[in-house]
């Protein structure tokens, strides 16, 4: 069971990186993508796929192949899809359905049920209190810790009946008609494009929450339209609309975010005011709630199950060098880690011909992917990077060497540190297991 979300757009496909995997030979590599329209209607495309896509309907009944009994999507066309309606990929073998909500406990990617620290468990009371409220929300926190997650959270848990709806407020247009579309939406026909008629995201957002994200990017003319909104002032009219246009505003649950507090976002102080008219939560680091992490990467490797098909597992090793490094990116950096690491040895059991068996991601493999990663970013201990460390392993900055000038005696002192532990010794050296081993054979160290 994957959720749909409107923000997003799935690719469904043999290939690892699409969003959601099926492994069957009959599929493409990239086989459809499904997304939700500016007129707020889910569509399908086939992505010129080699076997096809069919559309029809759930539990249809017929014997035999039931291609027979459905449309073929032509591709480079949007395909209207409805609840109750099923997608067939190529052969037949794999589908999509779609449901009208998703089945309790069988959602990719369940929340938290058994969270370690104590932060985080103040953080679900918070939660669960702004759910039980309708006041607007402001969520501040350091860019990664996951303030659109709580904010869908809060969400899911109000048992609102609209939708939950993102607007980033670092990418709104700032001319007014664009901005206009953007929010209110327009007619079909208003200008030279609009093929058909565009529900703007806060009448997408009426009897659910409408989520402001990066709210200290707000340009000027959009804090004006918003004051005008949340005072239920102003023209409601979608773009291109008849001057007698009459529709109820949108009302919606306001939850707004930012990296920095709302004094120092520059808003208009009227709107700054209507936004922290409610309640507040501060998001812990990731570095104020390491007991989690453990978790963290459980929830991770469950997705990756649920959505592309990985068996794969972290060695106890390797998930205690992830709870002790450094996330400047927070969890979104923790779980690129994990998305990476796995996609890579995931790889290498292709190559050897192993795909079908479990992925075991071990601490070198961890290590490794740091390093290339750390280079990649323009050499040792940049500020953007993670630094990790091994428990019992100190690691100055001054102390790396590139690993040209590792010497013998830098080898041999580390190993007899650690007792012959190579992967401790590659650790306190700041190289991978597999450049400790080459230089060993260099040197003849056994």
């Amino acid at each position: 069971m994957v959720p749909l979300y409107p923000d997003r757009s799935y690719v469904f496909g043999r290939a690892p990186e699409s969003t959601v995997v099926f492994p069957h030979d009959a599929v493409s590599r990239q086989h459809g993508r499904l997304s939700f329209r500016e007129d707020h209607r889910w569509v399908y495309r086939d992505l010129n796929s080699r076997n096809g896509s069919f559309m029809g309907l759930r539990d249809g009944g017929e014997p035999g192949d039931e291609r027979l009994h459905f449309q073929r999507m032509g591709p480079s066309h949007d395909w209207v899809l409805e609840v109750g309606d099923v997608v067939l990929l190529g052969n037949g073998k794999s589908r999509i359905t779609l449901l009208a909500e998703v089945p309790q406990g069988l959602v990719a990617g369940p929340r938290a049920k058994q969270a370690a620290s104590a932060v985080t468990v103040q953080l679900e009371r918070a939660i669960d209190r702004c759910a039980h409220h309708h006041l607007p929300v402001f969520l501040r926190g350091d860019s990664g810790t996951g303030k659109t997650f709580i904010a869908r959270e809060i969400h899911s848990r109000s048992g609102l009946d609209g939708s939950f709806v993102i607007l980033n407020c670092g990418r709104l247009p700032q001319d007014a008609a664009a901005l206009t579309s953007e929010l209110l939406g327009h007619v079909k026909g208003a200008f030279t494009g609009a093929a058909f008629a565009r529900v703007g995201k806060l009448y997408s957002a009426n009897g659910g929450t409408l989520f402001l994200d990066e709210v200290e990017f707000l340009p000027g003319i959009a804090q004006d339209f918003l004051v005008d909104v949340l005072e239920g002032t102003g023209s409601f009219a979608p773009f291109g609309a008849p001057a007698d246009f009459r529709e109820p505003p949108p009302r919606f649950r306001l939850i707004s975010a930012s990296k920095v507090p709302l004094r120092q976002t520059g808003l208009r102080p009227d709107l700054a005011q209507r936004l922290a008219a409610g309640d507040f939560i501060i998001l812990p680091t990731l570095e104020e709630r390491r007991e989690d992490i453990p978790h963290l990467v459980e929830s991770f490797l469950h997705r990756l199950k649920v959505e592309q098909q990985y068996d794969a597992e972290l060695t106890r090793d390797a998930i205690a060098f992830l709870q002790r490094a450094d996330w400047p990116g927070q969890i979104r950096e923790l779980e690129s880690t994990v998305k990476t690491v796995v996609a890579r040895e995931a790889a290498q059991h292709v190559l050897e011909g192993l795909e079908r068996q479990r992925v075991i991601v071990t601490l070198e493999a961890v290590t490794s992917y740091l390093e290339q990663r750390e280079l990649g970013f323009g050499g040792p201990l940049s500020s953007a990077m993670p630094r990790t460390t091994l428990p019992g392993v100190e690691l100055p900055p001054s102390a790396r060497k590139r690993p040209g000038d590792l010497t013998e005696r830098d080898i041999r002192e580390a190993l007899a540190k650690h007792e012959g532990n190579k992967t401790r010794a590659a650790a306190e050296l700041g190289v991978a297991l597999n450049t400790l081993k080459a230089r060993m054979k260099t040197f003849g160290i056994e």
